[in-house]
């Protein structure tokens, strides 16, 4: 008999198919009457959905809390620890989808592209050449967060004739230079990459104490959780040319983001698209239901988050 799971989040309505394979699902934003949440022993959450404790106490019978996606911090896992609800993820699935858009916001932003296009557009090239740009050859890039991530963009980087150098909280023994501070790396790199995790131990990571000491000609490129960056502060460095840009995938309240980006000539802004394509978001949905399957019909475990 199959079981009753709920999915959370519109982002995974192309893929509830997969899913309705091993349960009989519902959506929460299709259901308009009064939920019966307790017939759901499992659900279907994105990273950035609030699955707090608030969400998760309207559910009665929840074992299992299966993340689409890489990051959990949208989960209260406290909550989850002493309610004994496991929680999975998809890890490594988007790894190279990220990757590929950090390189393409850094790129874009660096020689303008966006702005190259409307310049055409707009007819502007009949009057005058369009502005330089600035070229990414033999510059620093300082990647904050060499996870999986952060990796496969050092690996990216390479073809780009780019020094690379990276922060964390560990010395992964590579062979780039390693800053265990921040600032350090700050007054020295040329380009920002942040791939770290979000959560609380990374929150506002990024501020005015790290933006004050970045080059004037420097740009930053965010594809990990926009609570890694203090956006008042970015804002503040960006409106007084203390950096030169921002391009940035995602954002501290998305999809409502500060409309004070929307009036800024030196940001590229993307939608959180990281994983966006059909090939990676498939392989997340596959997974993300096997896990759920794995742990509810067989009694495995797989992909499990440590909390």
């Amino acid at each position: 008999m199959k079981l009753n799971i709920l999915i959370t989040d519109i982002l995974i309505k192309d893929f509830i198919p997969v899913y309705k394979k091993n349960f009989i699902v519902d959506c929460l934003w299709q259901l308009k009457s009064k939920i019966d949440f307790s017939k759901y022993q499992g659900i279907v959450v994105t990273g950035g959905f609030k699955t707090n404790k608030k969400f998760l106490k309207k559910f009665k019978n929840l074992k299992i809390v299966s993340v689409f996606g890489v990051g959990y911090d949208g989960v209260d896992l406290n909550y989850c620890k002493n309610n004994k609800i496991v929680i999975t993820n998809t890890p490594k699935v988007l790894t190279n989808d990220v990757a590929d858009l950090a390189l393409g916001l850094m790129i874009a932003l660096s020689r303008k592209i966006n702005q190259a296009h409307d310049f055409i557009l707009k007819k502007k090239w009949n009057n005058k050449p369009f502005d330089l740009t600035t070229s990414l050859t033999n510059k620093t890039v300082g990647i904050v967060g060499m996870g999986e991530i952060g990796k496969a963009f050092s690996k990216r980087v390479k073809s780009l004739s780019m020094k690379i150098v990276y922060y964390g909280p560990n010395n992964k023994n590579l062979n780039f230079k390693y800053f265990k501070n921040l600032k350090d790396m700050a007054s020295l790199i040329d380009v920002m990459v942040i791939t770290c995790i979000g959560g609380s131990e990374t929150r506002h990571l990024i501020n005015n104490s790290i933006l004050k000491l970045m080059k004037p000609s420097s740009i930053i490129v965010n594809v990990s959780r926009g609570s890694v960056i203090n956006e008042v502060h970015l804002l503040d460095a960006l409106n007084k040319n203390l950096i030169s840009g921002a391009a940035l995938d995602v954002f501290g309240m998305e999809p409502k983001i500060n409309s004070k980006f929307l009036k800024l000539n030196n940001v590229l802004l993307s939608p959180h698209n990281g994983s966006a394509t059909f090939e990676t978001r498939l392989r997340m949905a596959k997974i993300s239901s096997q896990n759920i399957s794995n742990y509810l019909y067989s009694k495995k475990l797989k992909n499990k988050v440590k909390y």
